[in-house]
């Protein structure tokens, strides 16, 4: 199979940006941009284009598997050909494009948070390569990140192109990526769904059309391709009984705890590597060769769970054997334990791979084994695991992405079976409710956070979402004990002007316990207040009068939440805990705390303001402005201005220092943490960002 080098595609597609007809259309189309007609247009040609690179994926990921398993023994294969396909994709993604590790769709949704949707047109191509060698030589993951990241790339060229405005451009990228769910499991509405759900991140009308006008077309464009067969078969499993809806609950909860253990599996092997002093394609083969000596015990973990390389005797569609009922109890806990495995180190070494697929895995191997537990515990006739399994796979979607609904459609759509609706409704609920409230973040918004991004449309948002609690919350705030009498508390409101204070227990200063929180209205309602006698106080505890169990915040927080919080029940202040242990003290936010996070919400708004302004000037003069945070060890930190050799034609326009926004000058000293707005020539970018942030990165494709 011949490809085309990038080279050749950068000047063909330069070619057609040069030819009268097309500068015509183009012309015709950015003069009407803001019609809808021409959005649903782009969003045809967005569905059809990822359509086609799905079915294209898909093909290069059979062609790469017959190659590696075909050549070689079987223990000899699968053992080396993870780890040579994860060479190459380290090489590929070390330093040509980095974007490419992993899932994508976070990287995608970073790209719409934190840049407009902008995403270089090298990644769609390089994406494709990497999956199909990962994919191919075996790693543990799915197509359907990859594929969404791929269309994303072709939206983002296509609406630039077309000199889309922010809010259009992110319309058009969540139609590619409900394209590319669709094409990747044969499900328009279960993409449509994904879209809305998780891209979009809430129901939008302004983006619905484009999304399922992509959904469609990319759905039957591999439909005519691939065929319109689906992807599992199962038997029309049926609710035996209504009791049976608390079986569903429990698996509920079982799938909250392995939706949230893949994801912070994840988070842990990162981590890990982050630490680790060896160049990245190294590491990204390492953990490919440890997933191939996984798969010598279990070979059924290789790739996405369907169409596996016939080695070992393993199962070529395990997910659909598991949807019949086929495997056995231990088999599908050493299943579920070995993909959770497999695919946490795939994804944490950087293997170009989907974290979407493995939930359906893991959900399928949970529920199958919980059927089979259920159906030797409670011998009632009809009671049949393949449904457990089933709906096992929608549990695990829901605890994992918090995408309920694209868990309960993406089942109807990829077995055709609508029987089993009541208990997915309850367990993807149950799911969805319980893992919101004890993770902070979905396995694809916890990257964001880490990066301290939260996800949402902006023009959707509160301005204070845009600031952290911990960026503004007080902290080593005089706070009172349990015990310590309600006399004691007067003297310190009265000394410190404030009318409330935090209940913290003290008694270990490296963990001080968060008791709760009392104001001047509880101080009002004791026997000393009411009756005159203040010596009465000297008697009473402060634990006896505060209010326990108070709401609080986590320094992770967007501040309005903190503000929402304040509001409800009319209080002004909250306590701020540890995200880790919620009974840790570590800060206090008041009213005066929340006018710092508008003031630094305010100046964080000019940024965004100013790209929006300088988009006709990127267009017109090849200029763009790059926004940065200058890093420890950067060549600027400590340096006045005048002292950095700048590329030409670059001009730093404004710095944002705290809360303050800074006009420089020569004499102005850049100091770390300043976020730095600098106007530069496109192909001057990457100097710029290894002088600001210390990043050494390669220069985009012209």
């Amino acid at each position: 199979m011949s490809t085309v080098p990038p080279d050749q595609i950068s000047s063909l597609a330069r070619s057609l940006g040069r030819n009268p007809a097309v500068r015509r259309i183009r012309a015709l189309l950015i003069a009407r941009r803001s019609s809808e007609a021409v959005m649903v247009a782009l969003a045809a040609v967005v569905g059809l284009v990822t359509g086609l690179l799905a079915v294209a994926l898909i093909m290069l990921v059979e062609a790469v598997q017959e190659v590696s398993f075909g050549s070689l023994p079987d223990v000899p294969a699968v053992l080396l050909m993870p780890a040579l396909g994860g060479l190459v994709v380290g090489l590929l993604t070390w330093k040509a494009v980095p974007e490419a590790r992993g899932s994508g769709i976070s990287s995608v949704m970073m790209a719409i948070a934190v840049r407009g949707g902008r995403i270089r047109p090298i990644v769609g191509p390089g994406k494709l390569v990497a999956s199909a060698v990962s994919l191919g030589t075996g790693a543990s993951g799915g197509r359907e990140g990859p594929i969404v990241q791929i269309g994303a790339s072709v939206a983002s060229s296509i609406g630039r192109f077309f000199a889309l405005d922010e809010e259009r451009l992110r319309s058009l990228i969540a139609a590619s990526a409900a394209g590319a769910m669709a094409a990747s499991y044969n499900a328009p509405i279960g993409g449509m769904l994904f879209a809305i759900e998780v891209i979009v991140g809430g129901f939008n009308i302004r983006s619905l059309q484009t999304i399922v006008v992509s959904a469609v077309i990319a759905s039957v464009t591999a439909r005519q391709i691939i065929g319109e067969a689906l992807i599992y078969n199962p038997p029309q499993y049926t609710l035996v009984h209504p009791w049976e809806l608390g079986l569903y609950a429990g698996l509920g909860l079982l799938a909250v705890a392995v939706g949230i253990g893949f994801s912070r599996l994840e988070q842990l092997v990162e981590q890990a590597t982050r630490h680790l002093r060896v160049p990245h394609p190294l590491v990204t083969a390492g953990g490919a060769l440890m997933v191939g000596a996984i798969a010598l015990a279990v070979p059924e973990v290789l790739g996405s769970g369907d169409r596996l390389p016939d080695v070992l005797g393993v199962n070529t569609e395990p997910v659909a054997a598991m949807l019949d009922g086929e495997f056995s109890l231990q088999f599908l806990l050493l299943l579920l334990f070995a993909k959770m495995l497999a695919s946490g180190i795939a994804l944490g070494t950087g293997s170009a791979v989907g974290s979407f697929t493995p939930l359906i895995v893991l959900g399928a191997a949970l529920g199958g084994a919980y059927g089979q537990v259920a159906a030797m515990v409670l011998p009632v006739e009809g009671l049949n695991p393949g449904a457990y399994a089933l709906v096992g796979t929608a549990g695990v979607v829901a605890a994992g992405a918090h995408a309920p609904l694209t868990g309960v459609l993406l089942v109807f759509e990829l077995t055709g079976s609508y029987e089993l609706v009541l208990p997915l409704m309850l367990t993807t609920g149950l799911a969805t409710f319980i893992s919101e409230r004890v993770t902070t973040g979905s396995l694809y918004t916890r990257p964001l956070l880490e990066a301290g991004v939260v996800y949402a449309e902006p023009e959707d948002v509160d301005i204070m979402q845009t600031v952290r609690v911990g960026e503004i919350m007080s902290t080593g705030v005089e706070t009172i004990g349990p015990r310590q009498s309600v006399a004691h508390l007067r003297e310190a409101l009265r000394r410190s002007r404030h009318h409330g204070m935090a209940v913290v227990d003290e008694r270990d200063p490296g963990d001080p316990r968060l008791v709760g929180i009392v104001t001047l209205t509880d101080l009002a309602g004791t026997v000393g207040s009411s009756t005159g006698d203040l010596a009465a106080e000297r008697h009473i505890a402060v634990e006896e009068i505060c209010t326990r169990q108070p709401l609080t915040v986590t320094p992770d927080d967007p501040v309005f939440r903190a503000l929402r919080r304040m509001a409800s029940i009319d209080v002004g202040r909250l306590p701020v805990v540890a995200p880790e242990d919620h009974g840790r003290f570590v800060g206090l936010v008041r009213r005066a705390d929340v006018v710092k996070a508008y003031q630094r919400a305010v100046t964080r708004g000019l940024g965004a303001q100013q790209r929006q302004a300088s988009s006709r000037l990127r267009n017109l003069a090849g200029a763009t402005f790059v926004e940065l945070i200058v890093r420890e060890g950067a060549p600027v930190a400590g340096r006045a201005v005048r002292e950095v050799s700048w590329p030409t034609r670059t001009i730093l326009t404004s710095i944002r220092r705290g809360g303050d926004l800074v006009l420089p000058s020569g004499d102005t000293v850049l100091e770390i943490g300043d976020e730095v707005v600098v106007l530069t020539d496109s192909d001057t970018t990457a100097d710029v960002r290894g002088l600001i942030a210390g990043e050494s990165q390669p220069r985009a494709s012209t």
